[in-house]
């Protein structure tokens, strides 16, 4: 819902719906992959079916299959494949700035605090092994990415809260440098207005390349099935059942396990998680600066206040891609549509403040995306606690920073799927239990 933290948003339950028609066209999508439209042969059973088609679905396909290559799961996607949150984001694979620590470790505990943030950075390997072990071609670059600070008062919140991880957990304090000399923040191309920088290991990836290509190998070796442009109308299910049934538009499909995976759309099949969950949408652009021969060598958070910020990373083709977090955004499901004041900040504020080399700078694309946020700042991750959900699980609402949540958030869900034991770095926090839940909903209730 609207009272989430993450923004200023009109007050309310929101209920998604359905993905829009006609979307904004993002660039990512600007070279579709061979199964982008794919509609495999038809199943009216299956031991897995997974609703959406970003990370999530792509990791927990994965990771599904690495243990019981044989089952059968079917993948199904209201519009093309990828078309969501993971097609539409900013190419980044970085974690939040240190300065959200002290809220993390008030909320969680220190302890789970530090898994939270181990979690996150544990991506940025993950994915990269991933990458590698299945020789994906989708742009990844290892780099340093960077917060550049504007506001004294947030670069003293995030370095204090370094000087505590020092105390507690060196290794996590380790990932992060602090530059602070005018030579340090100029030499990694840090705007002058900026009074501080903390860089940390990052990357940038072409994200749609990425899911789409394990979804092709899955197709390929383990026979995936994989429904496109197929809508899911609703899902039945019975707590006396041996299987739920998923509705579709175009048949229906028996499965023992369900999965929601649709991040910004969960709330419309499982309404019961709508006064926990904001659809948000996000604003995103490429930058092409012309006559420039700039090359940087870090991916940036342009950070104004701790939850205030721009991000860009370059592409090999020195187009930069730019997107714009928090002031602006509405709280829909919605991404036929951009918002204007976001879009319009980012083709004058960003290059007012960021030396492009040239004062050209052309918009090519401008997109938006929906993310989904929720009232505690962490995922829904887990069975459904709900009566007459007994075989539906829910595995979303990253806050926006999907690239280093929902790698592993869906290796965790195979685990509980699977029914084998969860490794104890996952954080528990995320877990949806029914205690999560009543405590949600008080502090619901408080705020309308």
């Amino acid at each position: 819902m609207s009272t989430s933290p993450e923004g200023i948003y009109e007050p309310g339950i929101i209920d998604p719906g359905l993905p829009a028609q006609g979307p904004t066209q993002p660039f990512w999508l600007s070279q579709p992959s061979k199964i982008s439209r794919l509609q495999s042969p038809w199943t009216d059973y299956a031991d897995v079916v997974i609703i959406g088609s970003g990370i999530t679905a792509a990791s927990l396909t994965r990771s599904l299959y690495s243990r019981r290559p044989t089952l059968k799961i079917v993948v199904v996607e209201a519009r093309d494949l990828c078309s969501g949150a993971t097609g539409r984001n900013g190419g980044h694979i970085k974690v939040m700035s240190p300065g959200v620590w002290f809220e993390r470790e008030k909320q969680y505990g220190r302890e789970e605090a530090l898994r939270v943030m181990q979690f996150e950075h544990s991506h940025l390997d993950e994915i990269a092994n991933c990458v590698k072990e299945n020789n994906i071609q989708c742009d990844l670059r290892l780099l340093e990415g960077l917060d550049c600070y504007h506001d004294p008062v947030i670069l003293n919140r995030a370095t204090r809260a370094l000087d505590e991880m020092r105390k507690y957990a060196p290794q996590l304090a380790a990932r992060y440098t602090l530059y602070t000399s005018r030579k340090e923040l100029r030499d990694r191309h840090c705007p002058e207005e900026c009074i501080g920088a903390i860089g940390m290991p990052s990357a940038s990836v072409w994200p749609y390349k990425f899911v789409t290509s394990l979804f092709e190998k899955f197709v390929r070796e383990n026979r995936l099935s994989i429904q496109t442009n197929t809508t899911v109308t609703s899902v039945e299910d019975s707590d006396n059942s041996q299987f739920a049934t998923v509705k579709t538009t175009r048949g229906d499909i028996r499965a023992g396990h369900v999965v929601h995976a649709a991040n910004a759309w969960i709330s419309h099949l499982v309404p019961e998680l709508q006064p926990f969950v904001s659809p948000v949408r996000a604003n995103v652009q490429r930058q092409l600066p012309q006559g420039s021969d700039l090359r940087v060598d870090n991916s940036f958070w342009l950070r104004y206040g701790e939850k205030d910020y721009d991000y860009m990373i370059q592409r090999p083709d020195g187009a930069f891609i730019v997107g714009r977090a928090n002031t602006g955004r509405r709280a829909t499901s919605d991404d036929s549509a951009r918002d204007l004041i976001p879009h319009t900040h980012l083709r004058t504020v960003v290059p007012e403040l960021f030396d492009f080399g040239t004062k050209k700078v052309k918009v090519t694309h401008a997109w938006s995306g929906c993310v989904a946020f929720t009232q505690d700042a962490n995922p829904f991750i887990g069975r459904m606690p709900s009566p007459h959900r007994r075989h539906q699980w829910v595995c979303g609402a990253y806050q926006g920073i999907g690239m280093v949540r929902a790698f592993r958030s869906a290796q965790m869900l195979a685990f509980m799927i699977l029914g084998e034991e969860i490794p104890p770095e996952y954080p528990r926090s995320m877990l949806i239990t029914n205690q999560r839940l009543t405590s949600l909903e008080k502090s619901v209730k408080s705020k309308l």
